[in-house]
């Protein structure tokens, strides 16, 4: 009994260590590529990330069967790869799945005069990759077809033959949609369905395809139906990138506020998918997209993403360091948004008189932070005084701050003297002075605000050929209205 005992431990040993070499032997990767035609010895294997692309490993030499070997001891994360070549930085790509053993992969194609690598790109040992291939081929065929049809309806004159072939334009659709349906639902998991899925194009319900807005928000509130936010190796694709720039800068209206509907919405998304990895990706790719934006106002969407998604304890692959930067910056930035009335400085003319911001009294009013040894501040001021002389009668005025302190007040004399700067200059001691450029978030002159009447911020970091197009639109609209109303 006891023997018998002993053999069922030993047999269950073997079975677990059998099972952990099989486990084993699936880890990492190991592709070998065959390029015929192509005679330099380095080759690249790269990866999407985004819209960028990022080398993964390179070899400078082959093994006796003329194949360069691309491997490593972890698995290669998901998603579209590149394999390059030295001749003109040609290359062709293919797909890399999770779901499939990454030992067994041989790319094969040639060099030919046509260049095109993809032309004759055989891949075996990816069931996922064969998916793919099929389908760019079939779709090829569709879209030459198309393209045939389409000359031809352009030049058709009779109405029943044009009919006939706008037909038979529509049964190609109808071929190519059928074929993406039959991928998807065969092989739901593989990242080529996840791929065809969301290039799969939607129909439109006639009942708005006649209406240009309607059109429009029918797409927007689809656009995102047929992709997988739980599905990370689209990370690694140009795809989900994509999408969101065509999404926030197409697909919706250009406003601070409009965008931040919209960030949000693909932020809720990803959090609904339930994948980490993309909601860190779409995250960061957003914040770090409008901290760097140049769109007059556009701080705003930097301020709410920082707000909700970092600041609240979201942003936990964020440094602590660097996340406690992040939230002072959105701090700073908060109370200078647009539309919020803007912080009241209280300094002194160059002549010693004190003054407020808010005791100016115009329709506009510019802050103006310019330093008297600022090559970029003298340039600006020689095309701010011919705006200023263009509108100060109608309603313009412009609150000047130099950057330099009391003590070298001569300097700010002597450069608005040099301008004719003759609008409101203003300075004071060092802790006002400072208090001022922190109230504002200065980090480098010059720096232009546009105010309204009630002293709220309509524009930021404006420069003078700006506030001319502002000004010189707001005083037409202004001079509309009072017709109208004679």
């Amino acid at each position: 009994m006891k023997q018998l005992l002993n053999r069922w431990v030993l047999l269950g040993i073997l079975l677990f260590m059998s099972t952990l070499v099989v486990g084993l032997d699936k880890e990492g990767y190991n592709i070998r590529v065959r390029i015929d035609g192509y005679e330099n010895d380095t080759c690249i294997l790269a990866h999407h990330y985004g819209d960028k692309k990022y080398i993964s490993a390179t070899v400078t030499s082959r093994n006796e069967d003329n194949e360069f070997i691309f491997e490593g001891a972890e698995p290669l994360k998901g998603g579209v790869y590149l394999v390059l070549i030295k001749d003109n930085n040609n290359y062709f790509e293919f797909l890399v799945s999770n779901e499939e053993d990454q030992k067994d992969m041989v790319l094969s194609t040639k060099l030919d005069k046509s260049k095109d690598l993809s032309k004759h790109l055989k891949i075996k040992g990816s069931k996922d990759n064969d998916a793919y291939l099929n389908y760019m081929r079939f779709n090829a065929k569709i879209q030459q077809k198309k393209a045939v049809l389409q000359e031809k309806i352009v030049a058709q004159t009779q109405k029943k033959k044009k009919e006939k072939l706008e037909k038979s334009l529509k049964l190609l659709d109808k071929k190519l949609k059928a074929y993406q349906l039959k991928a998807i639902e065969k092989n739901p998991d593989f990242l080529s369905s996840k791929i065809i899925a969301d290039w799969m194009v939607q129909e439109v319900p006639e009942s708005v395809q006649s209406d240009k807005l309607a059109w429009f928000y029918w797409t927007r509130a689809h656009f995102w139906d047929n992709f997988d936010f739980s599905d990370e190796r689209l990370i690694r694709t140009p795809l989900f990138k994509h999408k969101m720039e065509v999404f926030t800068e197409q697909l919706t209206p250009a406003n601070p506020d409009s965008i931040i509907v919209a960030v949000d919405a693909i932020l809720r998304r990803t959090k609904e998918g339930k994948n980490k990895i993309m909601f860190q990706y779409a995250a960061s790719e957003l914040f770090n997209k409008y901290a760097k934006s140049k769109i007059i106002c556009m701080d705003a969407v930097y301020v709410f993403l920082g707000e909700k998604y970092y600041c609240s304890g979201g942003a936990d692959w964020v440094d602590s360091a660097q996340l406690e930067k992040i939230c002072a910056n959105v701090a700073s930035i908060k109370p200078l948004q647009c539309g919020l009335y803007a912080p009241n400085i209280r300094l002194k003319k160059l002549d010693g008189t004190p003054i407020s911001l808010y005791d100016v009294k115009a329709k506009y009013t510019a802050i103006y932070f310019w330093d008297p040894s600022c090559g970029n501040c003298s340039k600006t001021s020689d095309r701010l005084v011919p705006v200023y002389h263009k509108y100060k009668d109608k309603g313009f005025e412009i609150f000047g701050i130099c950057s330099d302190s009391w003590k070298n007040l001569d300097k700010c004399k002597k450069k608005v003297a040099e301008k004719g700067m003759v609008f409101i200059n203003t300075s004071e001691k060092a802790y006002p002075l400072a208090v001022a450029k922190k109230y504002y978030d200065l980090k480098a002159n010059p720096y232009i605000l546009l105010l309204d009447e009630d002293k709220k911020i309509m524009y930021k970091r404006v420069d003078p050929q700006q506030i001319d197009a502002i000004l010189k639109r707001a005083f037409e609209q202004e001079k509309t209205e009072l017709d109208q109303k004679e």
